[in-house]
């Protein structure tokens, strides 16, 4: 069974499909409230009991190795993404066909190892563009296509590292670049990198914004320390929030339509008035302290419902016997201290080091364990595997599955047959490491969530910014970056 949950968790894990169906029902394992015991103590005891889904997934077709998924077809090895259809190997990739290794990726079509680009066709290897086609190694272009190794164009065709060519002179440079050759690959892209670090870049990705900090947010308003949102208004230090966000605090993951949520993580779908809820779906609302619940409404400290009202501690009441116990619970916490706060960090399943915290707050293995968190590495197993250094500088003719060894962490990866094929279709040569050690290079392009006080390049301005003071890059004002290259 595929599952985000190492075997070490205490509680139950099934396959969502059985966690979903009619088989079982979750109130059998309900208890009655202790208002002289921590809430916690209790919650958590009844979470050991009650299983829940290996995976979270909703409405999905052919996407059994995926996690965090809404309404995908034929994905694999695809994360947080809603909308998406025949990708694999991405992250956030949200409304996109056809693509491979990309990150934040929306709208896209055909698009092989891009970050951050929205609306674009046949790129490959790019960064925070905007309506571009048929290009490879762009940064911050917008409706450019036939493009190589440009950064800052607006509505150009056929560039060379921000060169202006013709059309024959464009094909033949192509027909020049062997684009299966890891070696030929790696030169044009520490070119390209050499130039982006020339050009100036804006200190934010903000589009369509008004009042708002952070970094890669669109069409919002009043959004402030956040990060990755789209569609939100009256947001504060919220993190990867999509399609139609509002007036929410402290809230990370996922969004589609969610209003007055506070502190709650993997969320979404038509959701309103939750707090302290972690994976609670599907039109729910009203809930506090709740986990893996699915279109529910007026629960409290409840695990794995689906369509109930009126619960605690997955126990059933009447409307009236509930409104009369959630203030005494809620006074109970209280006079604890444990009200107003999201569950115990020590409480999470989730190993640290297999966390998107371990991305943005990095601890070592004995720090995690101080902290009373976990930590799991996977035994590496001893099969046989390529050394990446002894694989082909090209992409090979076979359709054959090889077993490769990291040549970052020598640990053992499998390229399937059906990735070798995609793979050929991109034109590009095979990977040398495994896709996790991939997919954090491509989230290192995104920078972090830490914002620093720096000032602009070429104004002085205040700014507040995810680059580092050490950060090698020209920073602009966003404000003055769009005044120079335009829309």
């Amino acid at each position: 069974m595929f599952s985000v949950y190492p075997t070490s968790v205490p509680f139950p894990v099934v396959p969502i499909e059985e966690w979903s169906g009619d088989g079982w029902d979750p109130l059998r394992y309900g208890r009655d409230v202790d208002l002289f015991q921590s809430f916690f103590s209790q919650f958590f005891a009844l979470q050991r009991e009650v299983p829940q889904p290996a995976l979270t997934a909703t409405r999905n077709e052919n996407c059994e190795y995926c996690n965090n998924l809404s309404d995908n077809k034929n994905c694999y090895m695809v994360f947080n993404t809603s909308l998406a259809e025949d990708c694999m190997y991405c992250e956030n990739a949200w409304g996109s066909r056809d693509c491979v290794e990309c990150t934040h990726t929306r709208q896209s079509e055909l698009c092989y190892d891009c970050t951050a680009c929205t609306r674009c066709y046949a790129l490959q290897s790019s960064e925070y563009c905007e309506d571009c086609q048929e290009s490879t190694f762009l940064s911050l272009c917008r409706s450019c296509k036939h493009c190589f190794g440009c950064v800052n164009l607006r509505r150009r065709e056929y560039c060379i590292f921000n060169e202006q060519k013709t059309r024959d002179e464009y094909e033949a440079f192509l027909h020049g670049f062997d684009a299966r050759s890891r070696r030929q690959r790696a030169e044009m892209d520490q070119r390209w990198r050499e130039l982006c670090l020339r050009h100036p870049r804006p200190h934010a990705i903000l589009r369509q914004t008004e009042d708002v900090s952070g970094n890669f947010i669109l069409e919002a308003k009043d959004v402030h320390d956040s990060f990755f949102i789209q569609h939100g208004e009256n947001l504060r230090h919220c993190f990867n929030l999509h399609e139609g966000i509002k007036d929410c605090r402290d809230y990370s993951l996922f969004g589609r339509r969610a209003e007055l949520i506070y502190e709650c993580a993997t969320c979404g779908i038509d959701i309103q008035r939750l707090a302290f809820c972690y994976q609670c779906r599907a039109g729910s609302s009203d809930l506090l302290y709740c986990w893996h619940c699915d279109a529910c409404e007026q629960c409290f400290g409840c695990v794995s419902l689906n369509h109930k009202k009126y619960c605690i501690l997955n126990k059933q009441y009447t409307k009236e016997e509930y409104e009369a116990l959630m203030p005494k619970l809620i006074e109970q916490m209280r006079q604890a201290g444990e009200w107003g706060e999201f569950f115990p960090l020590s409480r999470t399943p989730h190993p640290y080091n297999r966390s998107q915290a371990q991305r943005h707050f990095p601890l070592t293995k004995n720090q995690a364990l101080e902290a009373g968190l976990t930590w799991h590495e996977e035994p590496v197993s001893m099969t046989e595997a390529i050394d990446s250094s002894a694989l082909p500088d090209s992409l090979p003719q076979t359709d054959d599955s090889m077993i490769v060894q990291s040549a970052l962490s020598g640990r053992p990866f499998k390229i399937t047959s059906q990735e070798l094929k995609r793979y050929r279709q991109f034109n590009v040569p095979l990977p040398r490491m495994t896709y996790d050690e991939r997919m954090e290079e491509r989230a290192k392009k995104l920078g972090g969530i830490h914002l620093y006080d720096r000032a602009c390049a070429k104004t002085g301005r205040p700014i507040r910014t995810t680059y580092p003071p050490e950060s090698p890059f020209i920073l602009w004002d966003r404000d003055v970056y769009e005044q120079e290259f335009g829309e």
